[in-house]
C-alpha cells in the first residue's frame, strides 16, 4: 500500500533510481485487498493461508539478505570471523526465542509485539521529528484490529500464547487503540500540511486495512505491502543491487531454505489450523527477532574503505 511504485534503475554512481508511479501502486494494493477480502469472506483456513503466502512471498525477501548486510561490504572469504559471529548470534537468538516461547508464551508474545512496534516505528518513518507518526506506525498493527475484531484478535493471541494471555493482550490493545487512531489522524493531517499526500494516503490505507480486515489479513497486507516492500528497496540500495532480480538471486539460498522450512510446516500441520497458525507465526517470529536485534548491531559497524 505504499504509494510510491519503485522501478529500480542504476544511477551513474551505482545507486538505485526510483520512478514513482502512484497509480500503479494503487492498482496493486487494490488487487491484494480484493484477494484479502475474498479470503475473509471464505473464512475457515483461507485468512491464514492468504496471510502466510503474502508474508512469506513479499515479507521474507527483506530479511533474507541479513547476512549480506551484516558483512557491511566485506566479502565473506575476507572476513569469515565476522560472518561466523553473526551466524552464531543470529541462530542463538532464534533458539532463545523458541525456548522462551515454549517456557513463557504469554510474556514472550507480549515482548515480541513490543519489539515489533519499536522496529516498525524506527524503520517505517524517515523523519526523526515525526514522533506521532512513529508511535502510530509502530502500534497500529497490534492495536487497531481490536476496535472491530476484538474476538478474532483474542483468538489469535490466545492461539499464540494462552487463553488468559490472549485476553489480556487484546484488552491492552483495545485500551490503546483510540489513542493510536488519534495519532494516525494527526500524522495524516501533518503529512497533508507538509504537502506529502503519498505518505498521508499510505497511512490512511494502512489504518483502513487494519480496521476493515480480520487481524491476520489486515496485518499481512500492511506488513507485506508497506513495511517489507520499503525495506527491501532500502536493502537493495545498501547492497548496491540495482534490480530486484539481482537482489533475489543474491538471497536465493536463504529464500530457498526458508521456503522449504515453511512449506514443510504447512504440510505437517495441514489438518490442524490452530497448530499451523502457531507453527508458522512462531517460526516467523523466531526469524524476525534476530532480524530486529542482531542485524542492526552489525550494520552499525563501519564498513571497510572501498578499494
Amino acid at each position: 500500500m505504499t504509494l510510491a511504485h519503485i522501478t529500480s534503475a542504476t544511477h551513474p554512481a551505482g545507486g538505485i533510481a526510483s520512478v514513482r508511479r502512484p497509480s500503479s501502486r494503487l492498482l496493486w494494493a487494490a488487487a491484494f485487498a480484493i484477494l484479502g477480502l475474498a479470503a475473509d469472506l471464505a473464512a475457515g483456513p483461507m485468512p491464514l493461508a492468504f496471510a502466510a503466502i503474502l508474508i512469506l512471498a513479499l515479507g521474507l525477501p527483506h530479511g533474507a539478505s541479513d547476512h549480506l548486510a551484516a558483512m557491511a561490504g566485506r566479502r565473506m572469504r575476507d572476513a569469515p570471523g565476522r560472518l561466523l559471529s553473526f551466524l552464531a548470534l543470529y541462530l542463538g537468538a532464534v533458539a532463545a526465542t523458541l525456548l522462551l516461547w515454549h517456557a513463557a508464551p504469554g510474556a514472550t508474545l507480549a515482548a515480541f509485539l513490543t519489539l515489533s512496534a519499536v522496529h516498525f516505528a524506527i524503520d517505517d518513518v524517515r523523519d526523526e521529528l515525526r514522533l506521532a507518526e512513529r508511535v502510530a506506525r509502530g502500534l497500529m498493527p497490534m492495536t487497531l484490529p481490536a476496535l472491530f475484531h476484538t474476538e478474532a484478535l483474542t483468538h489469535l493471541f490466545a492461539a499464540l500464547s494462552t487463553p488468559a494471555s490472549g485476553q489480556g493482550l487484546t484488552q491492552a490493545a483495545l485500551v490503546l487503540s483510540p489513542l493510536v487512531l488519534a495519532l494516525v489522524l494527526l500524522a495524516i493531517v501533518l503529512r497533508l500540511r507538509d504537502g506529502d499526500r503519498a505518505s498521508a494516503l499510505e497511512l490512511a490505507l494502512s489504518a483502513s486495512a487494519l480496521l476493515a480486515f480480520t487481524p491476520l489479513v489486515g496485518f499481512a497486507l500492511v506488513f507485506a505491502l508497506v513495511h517489507s516492500r520499503g525495506q527491501t528497496h532500502e536493502r537493495m540500495a545498501e547492497l548496491h543491487l540495482p534490480t530486484l532480480r539481482a537482489y533475489l538471486l543474491a538471497c536465493a539460498p536463504t529464500l530457498l531454505g526458508a521456503a522449504i522450512l515453511f512449506a514443510s510446516l504447512a504440510v505437517l500441520f495441514a489438518n490442524d489450523q490452530a497448530l499451523a497458525l502457531s507453527a508458522v507465526f512462531i517460526g516467523l517470529a523466531a526469524l524476525t527477532v534476530p532480524h530486529m536485534l542482531v542485524t542492526p548491531l552489525f550494520g552499525r559497524r563501519e564498513a571497510p574503505p572501498e578499494r
